[in-house]
């Protein structure tokens, strides 16, 4: 299934994917984690497997909401698909 995802988004599979920044998504991490304790730490290694497990989840959530459009033949997602891809996934638990 990815590799026809890479083939839509005329993306090179050579290159990684980088849906959520590196610096953003650690400073967003660790303002997360201030108001839990001052002055606590996350190691790099960490951070990394967080966002690349976030971007698996919010690649296979995008991909989902794509084949709900395709399914109600259309070629635009809306907000409905992203509601019926919840909602799907919870019930799916």
């Amino acid at each position: 299934r990815a590799p026809a995802l890479w083939k839509k988004l005329r993306l090179s599979r050579k290159k990684p994917l980088r849906l959520l920044p590196p610096a953003p998504f650690r400073g967003l991490l660790l303002r997360g984690f201030a108001g839990v304790r001052r002055g606590f730490g996350v190691l790099p290694g960490a951070v990394a497997a967080l966002r690349e497990g976030c971007e698996a989840h919010l690649l296979a959530l995008l991909e989902e909401w794509g084949l709900c459009a395709l399914h109600a033949k259309r070629a635009a997602v809306r907000t409905a698909d992203l509601s019926l891809v919840r909602c799907l996934r919870v019930k799916r638990g």
